[in-house]
């Protein structure tokens, strides 16, 4: 009895000591976020001290994806390859080297659960972001976590109704690793961000919930919701240029609305990038999604950009042009020989023509009245004005033919995300692998360049500029 005692004794009193570190830990971690937390993110290349990241993990065998908008998309065939969590990891694993803290949208997300519960406000966040199962999780509340939500445990998960037909308690947030989008750190504060297509909206539910509960975020005030104001705002099209200017990229997933109210709310310049049109849908638009697609702050003084769509000069004689329509002329003539086959239609390459010209004008809008002003210049001139060295995606042409060096290198690159490098520092990126040109480029104009394997990542036209959500940036 006396042992059973003992061992009862000591049992008490690991758990208060595991509890008690625990607390101390959170404590800390929130003391040490608040104690840098002061300007949040006041430039993209400042040093980064802290991120969010959603690690990759089981949760990735598990799909029942819908809404996210793709077409086709097949609700159960939408599941990501094995590899990523190892390519997932090795970026992890860069930012631990280069002392970034990581907090993971997992932790967060259970310590928003826990508060929002204890709060009484759990049950009205799941009525709001999943009527269609609400009835359901809420006689489960109790047991609910961010594993529920995000689709790593099975009894949640593998569900079924009476009649016996599957029913996932939550439809999961298999995009939100792509930790970028759903919420953006600014000088001012957080913006939720609001997603066009119902499975990205439901990670700025999320991030809505984390930051307005999670403990370690409580630095971090929302000074911005997208979705209150009636716009949408994605954090791929979102980079701090100073503490007194934003750049967004507008007309794709973005609202050009977004930029005047972030100009009056904030009161932040802001200098809106027209990105493609979205009532123009053509393969465009999934190539140039974010701006973080197509560019980037480097260093103080460097950008890195794709070539031929942010400079004036390319405006009439883009090299892109007679390479699409020679390419849409041979699809008629192939048509036209063989009606009985089914090919790819030619109207989607002539309408990426019609478009390009419109892609990278830059409009400011004034900090307080939102007062928009066309600069009358694209990004990559706007940036050169003012003493930036640009580099581009795919390196410089060289001796290379212009087909070849369009084909082969910038537009290669661009498709994997070349220009979607994340800044550790001023003159230091991450980058993927892969995109040796670029990275080989931007080592030449005097900036180090970390990599890791992303193949795999890039697949679904994200880099790692995607995968981090910054939250401090800064010298302190």
């Amino acid at each position: 009895m006396r042992i059973g005692l003992r061992w009862w004794g000591t049992g008490l009193l690991v758990a208060l000591a595991v509890a008690w570190w625990l607390v101390t830990d959170i404590r800390r971690a929130t003391a040490t976020l608040a104690a840098t937390a002061q300007t949040g993110v006041s430039s993209d290349v400042a040093p980064l001290r802290a991120t969010l990241v959603l690690s990759l993990g089981e949760q990735i065998f598990k799909t029942s994806d819908f809404g996210g908008g793709g077409a086709s998309r097949h609700p159960l065939f939408g599941s990501l390859p094995r590899g990523v969590i190892r390519e997932h990891q090795a970026l992890r694993e860069l930012l631990r080297k280069q002392n970034v803290r990581v907090l993971d949208v997992r932790d967060v997300l259970n310590s928003a659960i826990r508060n929002a519960r204890r709060q009484g406000k759990l049950a009205d966040w799941i009525k709001q972001t999943f009527p269609a199962t609400a009835q359901e999780a809420l006689l489960r509340s109790e047991t609910l976590d961010a594993d529920s939500i995000l689709n790593f445990r099975d009894d949640h998960f593998y569900a079924r109704t009476p009649d016996g037909l599957f029913d996932p308690l939550f439809p999961g947030l298999p995009s939100m690793y792509w930790a970028r989008d759903f919420a953006i750190s600014t000088p001012k504060g957080i913006l939720i961000g609001n997603g066009q297509y119902y499975r990205r909206s439901l990670e700025n539910a999320a991030a809505r919930l984390i930051f307005r509960f999670a403990d370690e975020l409580k630095p971090f005030p929302i000074v911005f919701d997208a979705a209150q104001e009636g716009v949408h705002l994605d954090g791929g099209d979102t980079i701090v240029l100073d503490e007194k200017t934003l750049l967004l990229g507008v007309g794709n997933r973005s609202s050009r609305e977004a930029a005047a109210k972030l100009a009056q709310k904030l009161q932040l310049d802001v200098l809106a990038v027209a990105m493609p049109p979205a009532d123009k849908q053509s393969g465009l638009n999934r190539q140039l999604l974010h701006l973080d697609s197509i560019f980037n702050l480097v260093d103080k003084n460097k950008i890195l950009a794709v070539p031929f769509f942010l400079e004036k000069r390319f405006n009439e004689n883009n090299p892109l042009k007679p390479l699409l329509l020679g390419l849409a002329a041979q699809m008629d003539a192939m048509r036209a020989a063989q009606p009985e086959r089914e090919m790819s239609r030619p109207d989607d390459v002539r309408l990426t023509v019609e478009v390009m010209p419109q892609v990278g004008w830059v409009t400011k809008y004034e900090a307080g009245s939102g007062k928009a002003t066309p600069l009358n210049l694209k990004l990559v001139d706007y940036f050169r004005e003012r003493g930036y060295q640009v580099v581009y995606v795919g390196g410089e042409q060289g001796a290379l033919p212009l087909d070849k060096y369009v084909t082969e290198r910038a537009m290669y690159e661009l498709r994997w995300q070349g220009a979607n490098v994340v800044q550790l520092r001023p003159g230091r990126v991450i980058a993927y692998e892969h995109n040796q040109h670029t990275n080989d480029a931007l080592r030449r104009a005097g900036v180090e360049v970390l990599t890791f394997p992303g193949e795999l990542l890039s697949i679904n036209n994200g880099g790692p500029h995607c995968l981090l959500m910054p939250l401090v940036r800064g010298d302190q």
